[in-house]
């Protein structure tokens, strides 16, 4: 690389043997110095041409003082390397105290602070800072780049002016417009290996010139990149993307956002376009937040609240991802790690006004420590191959389906935890298939006020309970779950158990060819009502020592009990098989129930407090039946 300079008169005067004054010796020196030290971090070979600027040529202050002659000296430093044809500029260490706040009343931090131009490559040694000059201006620019194309910026650090900014001027105002990095309507642009901290805004602000579908002249930023920087304490977000297309977020330091006089919404990474109703007037959409490192942002380490195909991939944070009302969102491979237990590590919120569902894929992140793990609101939501285990309390979940459609929740895993496993309220068509719960303090699965939902395939093992259905608070309609496949072991679990499965008076359940073993409770517990659908078919039941009963239903008609496999491990007298209290027209039939030890059952059927039961076709070893003998049908069953 070959480096050029236009302070280059004490050189020539020593050459032609002319010996220079003090003052010439002294310049020579420093500018010896910038120059060998700057000869130190170039790469050698080709053609390039870099501008090394000699800040005492322009004016330019390196002790942290004169803003307006500093940042004006830069700018016309920076027009000169342009004009002279010099693709990349490169300011030497020091402190540089730069004026940002522009002219613009209503939005002074356009066209302010330092202003790089098209087809340049700014380059700050480590040890550069700029530094914005303390004010209370709603808005400022630390370097401001207005549709320009073709620009990279790299190295040294910006700082806001945070710690001294008067925030009591105009108190109307939420002084949130002060940026690091002003990125208006710009185009291939990339910031890399920087230091940026400290701003009453954010450290990094992509946002449009002009109001899409009003402005001729909408210009958004595009193929933006945002590579190996740290990124710490903004007021409000550490970096914020109103508008953009093709944005890079990769392998940056994002820290302590909103933790200082913050202000909304104290995000490390906030994806939100203006709109008003279903219309956008800013979009930010194709963006990729991969690698990164959040630490200690104050209300969220990335908030999509309405970006559109967004990627997250292999972050690492301790605090919450949203979706919020994204659209097209992959949240991928993220790990999520507290040691407090609170917060909810992966969110979303509800569809985007204008859309018909969220399409939101949330796959193979590992989640451990927060309060709960996974909250899946909206329509068309896939939550498939996460961990969460090592959640706070006892309110705790899991994974959690609220307000929902068309959601589909497999092949998770969520243990070691005091709360519930698996949620799913005031939702309609949820799929739970193939998933994992381990010793957990509660049920592993609790479905409130939702329909169409099946629970199929789950394994549930050392959990205080297995499967709840409920309609609390919403009695015009029922709650409709098929529980199917599922496996259900209570070996292991030290406290005492609740139910295996157990369904409220509302609800319409059709439990079917489920496994439960070591129950200590009653196994299946139920209320139903007239109206109400109760299948119990072909599940198999081991009870052990302590069951009271293997199925147990309270209430309804025309219920069907049909095909299980009931065994009881007793050490006494006791126990029963089937129940029925205040039931009608309920048909028990080709089902199994004895006791595998020398000790028989009080009851392998008992129908006496019902009406109607047709009991037909049971095998019932070591119990005897007792029906009512008024309005009972028995047939076919065997007594041994």
């Amino acid at each position: 690389m070959q480096i050029q300079t236009r302070h280059l008169h004490i050189e020539k005067m020593i050459k032609k043997g002319e010996k220079p004054s003090m003052k010439n010796y002294q310049e020579m020196k420093q500018y010896s110095e910038r120059k060998a030290n700057f000869t130190k971090k170039v790469e050698t070979g080709g053609n390039t041409v870099c501008y090394v600027l000699d800040p005492m040529e322009w004016g330019i202050q390196t002790n942290g003082t004169e803003a307006i002659k500093t940042t004006e000296g830069l700018n016309a430093a920076l027009a000169y390397a342009k004009n002279a044809g010099y693709p990349e500029v490169f300011i030497p260490k020091g402190i540089y105290l730069i004026h940002g706040v522009g002219k613009n009343e209503f939005a002074p931090e356009r066209e302010a602070g330092v202003k790089v131009p098209s087809h340049m490559k700014l380059t700050l040694d480590h040890e550069a800072e700029l530094k914005v000059e303390p004010n209370s201006s709603k808005g400022y620019s630390c370097i401001y780049l207005r549709e320009v194309e073709n620009v990279s910026i790299s190295g040294g650090i910006l700082t806001g002016d945070l710690d001294e900014h008067v925030l009591s001027t105009n108190p109307e105002e939420t002084h949130e417009w002060g940026f690091g990095i002003y990125l208006h309507g710009s185009r291939n642009v990339s910031i890399e290996n920087m230091k940026i901290r400290k701003f009453t805004g954010d450290c990094i602000f992509l946002g449009s010139v002009g109001v899409l579908g009003i402005d001729p002249d909408y210009a958004e930023p595009e193929k933006v990149t945002i590579r190996n920087c740290s990124l710490d304490g903004a007021r409000r977000n550490n970096i914020s993307i109103t508008a953009g297309e093709h944005i890079l977020v990769e392998n940056n330091e994002i820290t302590n956002a909103g933790t200082v006089e913050g202000t909304m919404p104290k995000a490390g990474i906030d994806i939100e376009g203006y709109g008003e109703g279903d219309i956008d007037y800013e979009v930010p959409r194709n963006i990729v937040v991969r690698g990164n490192f959040f630490r200690g942002n104050f209300r969220s380490s990335i908030l999509n609240f309405n970006g559109y195909e967004v990627v997250i991939e292999g972050n690492h944070s301790d605090n919450t991802i949203s979706y919020g009302n994204g659209t097209d969102t992959v949240i991928s491979g993220n790990v999520l790690v507290r040691t407090d237990g609170t917060l909810t590590a992966i969110a979303g919120q509800q569809v985007s006004q204008g859309f018909d569902g969220n399409n939101v894929t949330i796959v193979g992140n590992i989640i451990k420590g927060f309060g709960s793990g996974i909250d899946a609101r909206g329509k068309d939501v896939v939550v498939t191959g996460n961990t969460i285990s090592h959640l706070g309390d006892t309110s705790g979940v899991g994974i959690n389906v609220w307000a929902a459609e068309n959601s589909l929740v497999a092949n998770n895993s969520v243990h070691r935890s005091q709360g519930l496993a698996y949620r799913v309220d005031s939702s309609k068509d949820v799929q739970l298939l193939n998933n994992k719960a381990f010793q957990l303090g509660r049920y592993a699965v609790e479905v409130d006020k939702s329909t169409e939902v099946i629970l199929r395939g789950n394994i549930f093992n050392q959990c205080k309970g297995g499967i709840q259905i409920t309609n609390f608070g919403k009695k015009d309609n029922d709650t409709q779950v098929l529980a199917e496949g599922n496996h259900i072991d209570f070996t292991g679990y030290t406290g005492q158990p609740a139910y295996a499965i157990s369904f409220d008076k509302y609800s319409d359940v059709e439990l079917k060819s489920n496994y439960i073993k070591g129950a200590r409770n009653v196994v299946i517990y139920g209320g139903s009502m007239a109206g109400r659908v109760v299948k119990v078919a072909d599940n198999e039941i081991t009870a052990s020592i302590t069951a009271t009963a293997a199925i147990q239903i309270e209430g309804g008609q025309f219920g069907e009990i049909v095909g299980n496999r009931i065994t009881f491990n007793r050490m006494a007298t006791g126990g029963y098989g089937i129940i029925l209290k205040n039931s009608e027209d309920v048909i028990i039939a080709q089902n199994s129930i004895y006791s595998n030890t020398g000790h028989a059952l009080s009851g392998s059927i008992v129908t006496e407090h019902s009406k109607a039961t047709k009991v037909l076709n049971n095998l019932a070893v070591k119990g005897s039946m007792k029906l009512n003998a008024d309005t009972d049908t028995d047939r076919g069953n065997m007594v041994v």
